[in-house]
């Protein structure tokens, strides 16, 4: 459950291997010693990835530079490296001999190397200030490749003058991608950009606009490092943008008038009839990974943009019958927005941008169908009638898929017995008074975070309003009712604006915080359209900055119209709207359902990993290797290394489920919490 701006955006999934370097460096890091639940093969043979990934590596730069390459390929390409990383190790040669990077003095993992992940590639990255011989070793067989990274000292100096490379003026791609080349400095081509960075800066404004903006360390702009402008390095590097909008991009000397604009033209298409066709083929077969994807169909003949990708439908044929992707508990497909989860076992998708947007799906490894609709109207939500493109999957009947079989189910107690052996109850409400018990919950009030009029419906254009009203709070049979009713409720900060439906919000903060251990909330919880219950957990203090730099932990969030599942959730990485997330989902068995009974809904947290069940059976797990702080890049296990406080709430609307809204009967809703138990590990 977010507590800030929009949370389910769909986050593009980039192809963009020009920007090896600088992906490297933002991606998830990897232990020292980590493996991706390593099957336990040895290396018998490693080969360079390709030419640009060794032997040689050559780099410059001022004191420093950045180096990476992809992982060689394994056993003749036959293993991966998560498969061979348990029997893979790093050597750097000191003086004539090979060395442990571990043990070698000048080498601090997370600091100057490293692991990288990104698009389903892995490999490694270094920052050197010399050049540094490198080897990869097998631990078991002793086979060897050796890696030379050549560092070419660069002396600084400050720009006198500009001349573009390339443009000035550059069209965009129908996905808005964009870039230029670095330009000529100072009349002199082997002024390199490294030479002169510390006196660069880069603005950039929409062109109908006379406001320049800083886009450096400015999220709150809008512009995101790494996630819609960023720098490449092939062919003597550059810049990127993905726009929306036509925009102008001005380089400027810090400390000169030298500078140049360029502008970057997004042409957005006119649609009439909004039919859909084919982009490239229909049938696409799964490589060895079991991956495929499929390019968005063209609309009215050309590619599609960002703001049309909402309103496609997505749809898998399930023994003759026509599901919809995102309905995980019929299509058997998890949606993974930040790209390919390699320790989940789930059937996967997502998109991918590259010139044009699609779909990815991995692992594939059987036949299957898929079709893409288009709303005749152009809205979402609209008539798609047989406005489809039907597609084939070819799968890989040998393609991997993780295994999960270490993840084992855990014991849970009684509603009567909260003892389970190996762990120490350590706080637990059983709601067995009259009234909730406010030494351990507070009640949350309002429509606003921080009293701002932009963030309305706690920031994610949700519907309710929380209230102290026994009809919306209240505990009864020994259970804890959070009930949400119609209202019609408007509040100072925007005397226009109406909530409504009222419902009832609680947290344990400043009364109980933990930091690591597990804890299970015992519940049934309401059906219907935009209905949104959440069982949920924030940091006691935000030490590494405002959501989700500090981290969010869900235990259970439902969608009330898809009652058959539910999903545990982390949220990490920069400050919104620089945040990332990751979860999976729990399917129940046939017959079973949110409402149909009370669950218990449990995550056990550990320094390194997050796991999710659902009464007591294993369904989701995160690693260390896989979320990060923004804050604190070379803390492993920030932001998920301090303690968080407990929240239970019902919200409806939204943007958790598109915005849906309730039927009229949907209402009241009611969320019935039977316990809620803390507990340690013994």
């Amino acid at each position: 459950m977010k507590s800030a701006a929009c949370r389910e955006r769909q986050l593009v999934y980039r192809r963009m291997g020009v920007m090896l370097v600088f992906i490297m460096l933002a991606s998830v890091l990897l232990g020292p010693g980590s493996t991706a639940r390593a099957a336990g093969k040895t290396i018998t043979s490693m080969e360079y990835f390709s030419s640009a990934d060794g032997p040689v590596i050559s780099k410059s730069g001022v004191g420093k530079a950045s180096f990476g390459f992809v992982m060689p390929k394994f056993n003749g390409g036959s293993a991966s490296w998560s498969e061979v990383s348990g029997d893979l190790g790093v050597n750097v040669k000191v003086g004539s001999q090979w060395v442990d990077i571990d043990q070698a003095e000048g080498f601090t993992y997370n600091q100057n190397w490293g692991h990288w992940t990104d698009a389903g590639f892995h490999g490694y990255w270094f920052t050197l200030s010399t050049t540094t011989d490198v080897q990869l070793y097998s631990k078991a067989n002793g086979i060897k490749l050796d890696y030379r990274l050549v560092f070419q000292n660069i002396n600084e100096t400050t720009i006198t003058a500009m001349s573009p490379t390339q443009g000035p003026d550059i069209i965009a791609s129908s996905t808005g991608g964009a870039g230029f080349t670095y330009p000529t400095f100072n009349n002199n081509p082997s002024v390199t950009y490294e030479a002169v960075a510390q006196d660069l800066k880069v603005y950039v404004k929409p062109v109908q606009s006379n406001t320049w903006i800083d886009i450096d360390n400015n999220a709150a702009s809008g512009w995101i490092y790494d996630q819609n402008f960023g720098q490449f390095t092939e062919g003597g590097g550059g810049y990127w943008f993905n726009v929306t909008e036509s925009i102008h991009v001005k380089l400027q000397s810090k400390t000169s008038a030298a500078n140049i604009i360029y502008t970057i033209t997004f042409n957005e298409p006119v649609r009439n009839s909004f039919v859909v066709t084919a982009y490239e083929g229909t049938t696409f077969t799964a490589d060895e990974s079991g991956s495929t994807g499929i390019p968005l169909p063209k609309i009215d003949g050309s590619a599609p943009i960002a703001k049309e990708l909402q309103h496609f439908v997505y749809q898998i044929n399930i023994n003759g019958q026509w599901v919809d992707l995102s309905n995980s508990g019929q299509s058997k497909f998890t949606y993974s927005g930040n790209g390919y989860n390699p320790i989940s076992d789930a059937n996967q998708w997502g998109y991918w941008a590259d010139h044009i947007y699609g779909l990815w799906f991995r692992p594939i490894q059987e036949n299957m169908q898929i079709r893409i609709g288009y709303p005749l109207n152009g809205q979402p939500g609209g008539n798609v009638g047989s406005n489809y493109v039907n597609y084939t999957l070819i799968g890989n009947p040998d393609a991997p898929r993780p295994d999960g079989s270490d993840q084992e189910d855990i014991s849970i107690g009684t509603p009567n017995n909260p003892a389970i052996e190996g762990m120490n109850l350590i706080w637990q409400d059983e709601f067995s008074g009259s009234a909730l018990d406010t030494s351990k919950w507070n009640i949350e009030t309002g429509y606003y975070l921080n009293d701002d009029p932009g963030t309305w419906g706690w920031g994610n254009a949700e519907m309710q309003h929380y209230t102290t009203s026994p009809q919306n709070i209240f505990v009864q049979d020994g259970k804890l009712n959070i009930r949400a009713t119609h209202s019609n409720q408007s509040f100072p900060q925007d005397p226009n604006r109406f909530a409504k439906y009222a419902s009832g919000k609680v947290n344990t903060k400043d009364k109980l915080s933990l930091k690591y251990g597990r804890v299970d909330f015992r519940a049934k919880l309401p059906t219907g359209d935009g209905v949104w219950p959440a069982l949920w957990m924030l940091p006691q203090d935000s030490v590494y900055g405002t959501w989700a730099a500090s981290g969010e932990i869900d235990v259970m969030e439902a969608r009330g119209r898809l009652p058959g599942t539910t999903s545990g959730t982390i949220h990490f990485g920069g400050q919104w709207p620089a945040n990332q997330y990751a979860g999976g989902e729990y399917h129940f068995p046939a017959g079973q359902t949110i409402a149909n009974d009370y669950h218990v809904y449990s995550v056990v947290w550990e320094p390194d990993n997050i796991k999710w069940y659902v009464d007591g059976k294993f369904f989701y797990k995160v690693t260390n290797q896989q979320w990060s702080s923004a804050a604190a890049p070379n803390n492993p296990n920030a932001p998920f290394d301090e303690p968080f406080y407990l929240i239970m709430n019902l919200a409806i609307g939204g943007n958790f489920d598109g915005g849906r809204i309730p039927d009229a009967s949907d209402i009241p809703a009611t969320m019935q919490v039977d316990y809620v138990r803390v507990y340690k590990q013994q």
